[in-house]
């Protein structure tokens, strides 16, 4: 196998194992209540501290990036990860399972920005948006091994399945040191005398471009809605007594959807297709899905409605980054991914906390409005505020 590719995959493993990690007690939401004696909401704090602590290091973790190796920045992600592991099985109290998430929040913005100069180091230029779509994907593998495996491997003890995450960790973490090398000689980073001149002068041109911040502005919107129905689609569901083993069923082929769809999206671009009818188009679709999704106890009824909004909300992820990758160029590209995913995480604070309340208090008919106005305002951002040009994504 090619370095750049042993790279790739280990990369791709940690961003599948963040995601994992974020989610991790989402689709146990009730099991952890009995285990830890907490409230549904701390539960979800415990994903919500993800995007929470995600907004204050965003633009200093993409400035970091743009200075240090990829091997460098791999080694601070497992070394954080066994860390974080390890917190949470020291005792069987919500009190070491925050403290773990938070280990792990922490380096959640290193994780998820570091794709756009992973592409730029290692890879030519041919070949950037096959890394953003791999990446992308990994994502979603993630969120889906949460809501299929962890169900299965929490069965008897909550705790005690946390020792299997410990485990992958460490892992994980030895192929990091062992298999990745030095970066290539020839690669370009910012300034290291010039750190916070530069990266916030160049955070500041990039929020003055127009498709810069109209991409902003939706995934803000669509990241807010992606990780308020995963957090919540277990006591969404439940409503209707389908079981947590249904709802992983159901959340796995949403992101098996996604996965596919962000195979096929970058092909429909390069015949001609705009990125603003493929985002028109998933909005439209995402609508109709959340209703069924509030509303249907059908197993085979979900299991497609699932599998369609995964298809058309997910799908159009890599493009959207490879678009804000190629606007700040390969120098800051770091840095532009790192406010895309500011943009994104702040939505998921937004709206997850929206949802709280709703979930104290069981009115999921309010839940589901939300939900459809975020995505009402969404279709807005995207029919006035999409004007670039096509051969940008290709």
């Amino acid at each position: 196998m090619p370095i750049r590719y042993r790279v790739l995959a280990i990369y791709i493993v940690l961003q599948a194992v963040m995601q994992l990690e974020w989610l991790r007690f989402a689709p146990i939401t009730d099991q952890v209540v009995t285990d830890y004696a907490v409230t549904p909401s701390q539960v979800g704090t415990l994903s919500l501290v993800f995007a929470l602590l995600f907004m204050p290091l965003a633009l200093p973790t993409g400035a970091l990036i743009d200075r240090i190796s990829i091997r460098a920045s791999l080694r601070i992600m497992t070394v954080s990860m066994v860390l974080s592991a390890l917190l949470r099985v020291l005792a069987p109290s919500y009190v070491f399972l925050l403290a773990g998430q938070i280990v792990f929040a922490m380096v959640q913005p290193l994780t998820m920005s570091l794709v756009a100069r992973l592409a730029v180091v290692w890879f030519p230029k041919n070949e950037h948006i096959k890394v953003t779509e791999l990446s992308s994907m990994a994502i979603f593998v993630g969120v889906g091994i949460a809501f299929v495996l962890v169900p299965m491997s929490a069965g008897h003890s909550v705790h005690l399945s946390l020792f299997i995450d410990l485990a992958v960790m460490i892992g994980v973490a030895l192929l990091t040191f062992v298999c990745v090398p030095n970066d290539p000689a020839h690669i370009v980073m910012t300034p290291t005398g010039s750190s916070t001149r530069v990266w916030w002068t160049q955070a500041i041109k990039m929020l003055r471009t127009a498709p810069f911040v109209a991409i902003l502005i939706i995934i803000f919107l669509a990241n807010g809605y992606f990780a308020a129905i995963s957090t919540w689609l277990e006591p969404i569901l439940s409503r209707h007594h389908v079981s947590p083993q249904t709802t992983g069923i159901v959340a796995l082929l949403m992101l098996v959807g996604g996965v596919v769809g962000m195979v096929i999206s970058p092909a429909l671009v390069r015949r001609g297709v705009t990125l603003r009818g493929i985002l028109i188009a998933a909005t439209l679709t995402a609508a109709a899905t959340t209703f069924v999704l509030f509303a249907s106890s059908s197993i085979i009824v979900l299991c497609i409605a699932g599998t369609a909004l995964g298809m058309m909300l997910l799908s159009p992820l890599p493009l959207l980054i490879q678009v804000i990758a190629e606007t700040a160029g390969d120098i800051h590209a770091g840095t532009a991914v790192s406010i895309f995913w500011l943009a994104g995480n702040a939505g998921a604070v937004v709206i997850i906390q929206a949802l709280s309340t709703v979930a104290n208090s069981g009115r999921w008919e309010l839940g589901c409005e939300i939900l459809i106005a975020t995505l009402a305002i969404q279709l807005i951002a995207v029919m006035l505020g999409l004007r670039y040009r096509q051969e940008s994504l290709t």
